[in-house]
């Protein structure tokens, strides 16, 4: 049996995780799992816990004395904890996930319970780890040279008018009072309209396999996808899958008013949009692009601020307990 380490973010899913980990507890006692848990006290905190406890992980292959890492909370804290794993002495050190968070699209695109007595079962059950996709991605600001970020992500890196709802959502005045009332969702639906009303097009170029530039005057949305959902449940490409090694990329140009119901009605009941004239899509090991002017940028839920990004991905993979 793995030696497992348990860190829960309390404030996920608008207060989810802190009402579900007592289940989570006594489930893990009835089928005699042993753990040590860690709660994440602070935005940024997973990442410095996952790195000290992957530092500790023993110096073995053997699946039955290592390390596990289980998180409890939602897509974001699954992301803090990856790149604190990848930055530690253990960089392989595998992750379980026990989806508690508001839009849970990683756990939903791999089909993970959200069932506390069924996932403490599968935990004794599993005796292997599952390599999944990830993506090792860069970001520069061509408008500022002092930025650069390196991270690793697990879902999908949105510019334009997905991050612009999540910077909206994150910085709003009434978020924190919505999540008491375990309401959080209302913010961001109410901010999407207000996206709608606000969002301007954007410039992108994409570099291709042969790194021929393709340039599009006109984008309103680009989201770069490991997995098939973003938002909570939407759709936005259907064919991405963590267990396949390859970057997707979707654009999507400004549409006309008629155009946008139409996508949006495609992307949330048959995925049609893929077809339509406007939505362009890129695959690959590795993937370059740039936008101007400067964009409200997402990565797996989390604001990552207004920048005129220039963006490199690869490929790379981690190793899963599920």
């Amino acid at each position: 049996m793995p030696n497992f380490k348990v860190i829960i973010n309390l404030k996920a899913g608008s207060g989810e995780a802190a009402e579900v980990w007592p289940q989570l507890q006594q489930a893990l006692k009835q089928v005699q799992i042993r753990y040590r848990s860690y709660v994440s006290e602070y935005a940024g905190h997973a990442i410095s816990l996952a790195t000290k406890l992957a530092d500790e992980a023993d110096d073995t292959n053997e699946s039955e004395e290592q390390t596990v890492l289980i998180v409890v909370g939602g897509d974001g804290t699954v992301n803090q904890v990856l790149n604190g794993i990848r930055r530690s002495q253990h960089p392989d050190t595998p992750i379980a996930y026990f989806p508690a968070g508001s839009g849970n699209d990683f756990a939903r695109s791999l089909h993970l319970t959200k069932d506390a007595h069924t996932f403490a079962a599968q935990l004794t059950t599993i005796d292997h780890i599952t390599p999944l996709n990830i993506f090792d991605v860069h970001m520069t600001d061509s408008a500022n040279p002092v930025y650069r970020q390196q991270k690793f992500l697990i879902n999908n890196f949105g510019i334009g008018f997905d991050a612009h709802v999540v910077h909206l959502t994150e910085n709003s005045q009434t978020k924190n009072t919505l999540n008491r009332w375990h309401l959080g969702n209302l913010s961001y639906a109410s901010n999407i309209l207000t996206v709608l009303r606000k969002q301007a097009p954007f410039q992108l170029t994409v570099y291709d396999e042969a790194n021929q530039p393709v340039h599009f005057k006109h984008a309103y949305l680009t989201t770069m996808t490991n997995i098939a959902y973003f938002g909570g449940g939407i759709k936005i490409l259907p064919t991405a899958d963590p267990h396949q090694q390859e970057i997707d990329l979707i654009v999507i140009d400004k549409p006309n008013f008629p155009r946008l119901l139409k996508l949006i009605r495609q992307i949330l009941t048959n995925g049609h949009h893929v077809n339509s004239p406007g939505v362009h899509l890129f695959k690959g090991d590795h993937l370059r692009y740039e936008i101007s002017p400067a964009q409200y940028g997402q990565m797996d839920g989390e604001d990552m601020g207004k920048h005129q990004f220039q963006i490199t991905a690869e490929n790379a993979q981690h190793p899963f307990w599920i």
